[in-house]
């Protein structure tokens, strides 16, 4: 893979976020389910995200039913989720461009 520039990884990761689309080769209410790296073999811990009929993201994480982080590892770490990473990256940076643009007061 070559590297990007950053100003080129911003200005692509923008306008990836900014613009509506839908990807044809996903289906409406089919679950997409992947395992996190740190599972030592027992295959627990996984996200799932489903986008609804229309068009609403859905996100699951699940780990014998209770909370905890999951890792998806970089290509150093030994990743096997490479593209899911990256897509996190992308929800991390768009989290943070809504928060900038449209703060939401949490109750910690």
């Amino acid at each position: 893979m070559s590297e990007i520039s950053h100003e080129r990884l911003i200005k692509d990761a923008r306008h990836l976020l900014e613009s509506h689309f839908w990807i044809p080769d996903l289906k409406a209410n089919q679950p997409y389910t992947r395992v996190h790296d740190d599972h030592d073999g027992t295959f627990k811990g996984n996200i799932t995200v489903l986008f609804s009929v229309d068009g609403d993201a859905w996100c699951r994480t699940l780990d014998d039913h209770c909370s905890r982080l999951l890792r998806f590892r970089n290509i150093l770490g030994g990743g096997e989720s490479l593209r899911v990473r990256n897509a996190l990256m992308l929800l991390a940076y768009a989290i943070q461009l809504d928060n900038q643009e449209n703060p939401q007061t949490v109750n910690k």
